[in-house]
């Protein structure tokens, strides 16, 4: 049977798996049962919409799209007006429970939720009557299975309503009633709240334990699942807690697809329906195993569960990195892979089952195939850097271990994860298998002592200045931008705010304004926000320093007020700055040629992983399978500045979001586009098919009229940023000419200092740095025959508590990658003693220790040397190194003779 989808030819040997398999011609149990509850809503009149990404747009305040109801907020809030309900399979991720998937027969991190919603329409009558109908009628559950739960009341009132409604429906002695912890939804301590109903099906007696016998729904054992959450928000909860009635009612349901899918594919846990078990089937045979054993059947179920949402993950262009949605997805990778490893596999394998997921999902996801050669290179490459690092790791662990049988230090937890890449929840369920504790307030603020700022907070628009943002963005029109083919925009001022984010009449001060129209780009896509000036009446008023955009109605220029005040209502002129605006836009027409280039020359599994675009420079991230040769690189960079030199049009067409796939544009992973959607195409003047381009994206950024005006491209720095990831950096446009008059009067200030000519400049520095590595060697072939000497002037001996001796070296002026030969130099000179070479440099030091097989604990002794001078350090048991601040020899020498 042939696919029906469009397929490019990179993904031909993948199509090629599935359809001999005969996979692509399976029906799936779960695809009817998700149709079904999407079908029976909309005959209720409810809107099906699609899945949100995982990634929420325009609430920076999340990580994951965790719930049906995140694309709702603003609806459930009041503050859009454009639905009264919905009807939705939402894609969802929550690793809040990580450690118990695997081991439990509910947790999963990625999951699909069915929901019904209503924002001030219909209400309990409707949600409990028809969710009963659906699964009694539709699905032709058996209603003896089936028990609900009420709220018995507390904070508010008992749910009357709700009971009368389900005892219509069922035998009053299967209505439970339960409090606030099961029953009673919250948005926080005040806000929008109400009581819930949840739907509760029976799997038998013989799933459950002794006390289910007297039917205790919220029991964890098994027996009793959870499988529907009707939420009724019909109060408002005030300061001094008090609940006043809403305006606006509002129904948010949510049932999990695959615990209904155990219910009607009569399985008791998920990792069995089919939604799960063909990934676990395929797992089986890479791994080579039968799941029979506790461990196996644990790490199955844990490798299906993290793949899955590994892939949606990078299919929405997620990369694994150290920090915020990155750092999840590094973590469900490194943990799958472990668990691999466990069960003998000492190789990559979580791509391997990238079929079995696609065979799964390709009908409601097709991204996953269209992205599938860009998920399999990702995980290999994720999969190939942590296996390297792992065992590294799990031996330093061991060690740890066996010198601290009861806890490991959170700063010893920190050096696992920042050496080693060991994500700390990795090392703490490791731990915990040997019941041994672990410092976690220990590791957590060792991490944020390392780092200056974390790039996975919220940042400047906290969760309640988006919320206050959200209203504004409700209360008035959006703005509309008009900085495509206008610099300057005759405009009203429709809102101000202070630098706290409270409405104000006037500003004469910092803040920010909110304008009916502007010419000034908001911060999206990569490119920096426009910068210029607002003037009333000709004159100047305020600086525009920023533009940025929260949310998508919503235009914030960042302004500092120059002269007198701005005020509500002021009509004003919008300038944007000419100069940095066509900088800026040359650097992005540039990002465009390069990702032309790179696909030119490396071949078109280039994944476009994140960019950056400023006036002054450029910064764009790629996925790659190898590291490019560098004469690859000379040819993108000749590609692309032959792509200026032909001084092509470049040219934007709004046009249906379809035609993206028609055409083969180039999209950015999980990108979020409206319809119709701007497409920007670089060809030659007078072409007429977009087909007939050098390049085609579809993109909101601000571009140059023609590549030419770009006038060249430099290529600064190409470098990896994580395990299949790279990076390049570079100038265009104004900025690169900057950059060459910059580096030319660099090279003639320094022909000047060396006395040469500029042409014999390179030849003078080869000579100069070959002339300093031949000193350098001889100033270390010098301290390795002083260190040979047996005067106790050169050295330093400490007696140890054990009875060891410590012989420390005060290497001045060393490079910090001498110090390890150096102290091998010296340990093989001083048989069964405990080494220790120390530099200071730029008000630091760094040194190493090395001892000897059965010696004192090196990694121990660092750690309380360090602490001695401010510092940190760990290792090995034979060989560790640490550093902190400087400090005089003989002081040093002091402090450790007192402690060791």
């Amino acid at each position: 049977m042939a696919a029906v989808w469009p397929l490019h030819s990179q993904y031909d040997i993948l199509y090629n798996i599935l359809t001999d398999t005969g996979i692509f011609m399976r029906t799936m149990q779960s695809q009817k049962v998700r149709e079904s509850f999407l079908t029976y809503f909309k005959q209720k009149g409810l809107p099906v919409l699609p899945s949100a990404p995982l990634i929420p747009h325009g609430d920076p305040t999340l990580l994951f799209t965790s719930a049906g109801m995140v694309q709702f907020k603003a609806n459930f809030l009041g503050l859009k007006k454009n639905l009264k309900g919905a009807a939705t399979s939402q894609k969802c991720l929550r690793t809040t429970d990580i450690d118990n998937v695997g081991f439990t027969k509910r947790h999963l991190t990625f999951f699909e939720m069915l929901g019904n919603f209503s924002f001030g329409g219909y209400f309990k009558q409707e949600a409990v009557t028809w969710a009963w109908d659906y699964l009694t009628n539709t699905l032709k559950i058996d209603k003896d299975r089936l028990y609900v739960s009420i709220y018995k009341g507390g904070i508010a009132p008992r749910d009357e309503e709700a009971f009368q409604i389900w005892a219509g429906l069922i035998d009053k002695t299967r209505i439970f009633e339960l409090g606030e912890a099961d029953n009673f939804w919250t948005m926080g301590p005040t806000g929008p709240c109400g009581p819930c109903s949840e739907i509760y099906y029976d799997f038998g007696p013989g799933k459950g334990c002794p006390q289910c016998k007297d039917k205790v729904i919220t029991c964890d054992c098994g027996r009793y699942v959870e499988i529907w959450n009707l939420v009724f928000t019909q109060f408002n909860r005030l300061e001094d807690g008090r609940l006043e009635q809403l305006p606006q009612k509002n129904i948010d349901t949510g049932m999990g697809l695959e615990r209904l899918c155990m219910v009607m594919q009569g399985v008791d846990n998920p990792f069995d329906t089919d939604l799960l078990s063909p990934i676990i089937e395929q797992a089986k045979k890479i791994l080579a195993i039968t799941g029979k054993t506790e461990l196996e059947t644990a790490a199955l179920r844990i490798i299906a569960d993290h793949a899955r949402a590994a892939a949606f993950l990078i299919s929405e262009g997620i990369l694994p990195s150290n920090e915020g949605r990155g750092y999840i997805l590094r973590r469900l990778i490194r943990r799958a892979a472990r668990y691999g490893k466990l069960v003998g596999r000492d190789t990559p394998f979580l791509f391997e089952l990238i079929p079995a997921i696609i065979t799964i999902y390709h009908d409601i996801y097709p991204d996953l195939l269209t992205n599938a050669l860009h998920i399999n290179n990702i995980l290999k490459a994720e999969g190939t850097a942590f296996y390297k690092t792992l065992n590294d790791g799990e031996q330093r662990l061991r060690e740890l271990t066996k010198n601290n049988p009861e806890k490991i230090s959170g700063e010893e937890a920190f050096n696992l994860y920042e050496t080693y890449g060991f994500p700390f929840e990795l090392t703490k369920e490791i731990l915990q298998q040997k019941g041994i504790e672990i410092d976690e307030k220990g590791f957590y603020a060792a991490r944020e002592k390392a780092k200056t700022s974390s790039k996975a907070e919220a940042g400047e628009f906290e969760k309640e200045k988006v919320i206050a943002l959200q209203a504004l963005e409700g209360q008035n029109e959006a703005t509309v931008f008009t900085g495509y083919d206008n610099l300057t925009q005759e405009a009203t001022i429709i809102a101000l705010l202070d630098k706290e984010y409270q409405l104000t009449d006037a500003l004469d001060t910092d803040g920010y304004l909110i304008l009916d129209k502007t010419s000034f780009y908001a911060e999206s896509g990569g490119q920096v926000g426009d910068v210029g000036v607002i003037e009333v009446s000709g004159e100047t008023r305020a600086r525009v320093f920023d533009t940025q955009k929260p949310l998508e109605k919503l235009y914030l220029h960042k302004v500092s007020i120059i002269k007198n005040s701005l005020k509500k209502g002021n009509k004003i002129t919008a300038k944007v700055d000419e100069i940095t605006r066509f900088k800026t836009s040359s650097n992005h027409t540039a990002v465009h040629v390069i990702n032309a280039a790179l696909k030119k020359i490396l071949g078109p599994q280039v994944h476009q992983a994140g960019s950056h675009v400023s006036p002054e420079r450029l910064r764009f991230d790629y996925t790659i399978s190898a590291t490019p040769a560098p004469s690859q690189l000379v040819a993108v960079w000749n590609a692309a500045n032959n792509i200026i030199a032909g001084n092509l049009k470049v040219e934007a067409q709004v046009r249906p979001l379809k035609d993206a796939q028609e055409l083969n544009a180039t999209v950015l992973l999980g990108e979020k586009y409206v319809d119709p959607a701007r497409f920007l195409i670089i060809g030659k003047e007078g072409f007429k098919n977009p087909k007939d381009r050098v390049s085609l994206e579809l993109c909101g950024g601000t571009h140059v009229r023609s590549t030419g005006e770009i006038m060249s491209i430099r290529i600064i720095k190409d470098s990896a940023v994580s395990s299949g990831v790279r990076r390049i950096e570079a100038i265009a446009g104004l900025s690169a000419i900057d950059y060459l008059k910059e580096n030319t009067n660099t090279a003639l200030f320094a022909s000047k200092m060396l006395n040469v000519t500029p042409e014999d400049l390179t030849k003078k520095i080869e000579n100069m740095v070959k002339t300093e590595k031949e000193l350098r060697k001889e100033i270390a072939d010098l301290r390795r025959k002083l260190l040979d000497g047996p005067s106790n002037e050169t050295h330093d001996e400490i007696i140890l508590k054990d009875g060891g001796a410590l012989i420390a070296f005060n290497a001045e002026n060393t490079d910090i990658k001498e110090l390890r030969s150096l102290a091998d130099n010296m340990s093989a000179k001083n048989p069964g003693k405990v080494i220790l070479i120390s530099t200071d440099k730029d008000g630091k030091k760094s040194f190493v220790v090395k001892s000897f097989k059965g010696g004192a604990d090196a990694g121990a002794l660092t750690k309380n040397i360090a602490a001695l001078i401010n510092g940190s350090g760990g290792g090995r048991a034979e060989f560790a190194q640490g550093g902190g601040d400087a400090a005089a020899w003989a002081e040093f020498i002091t402090k450790m003779k007192n402690i060791l």
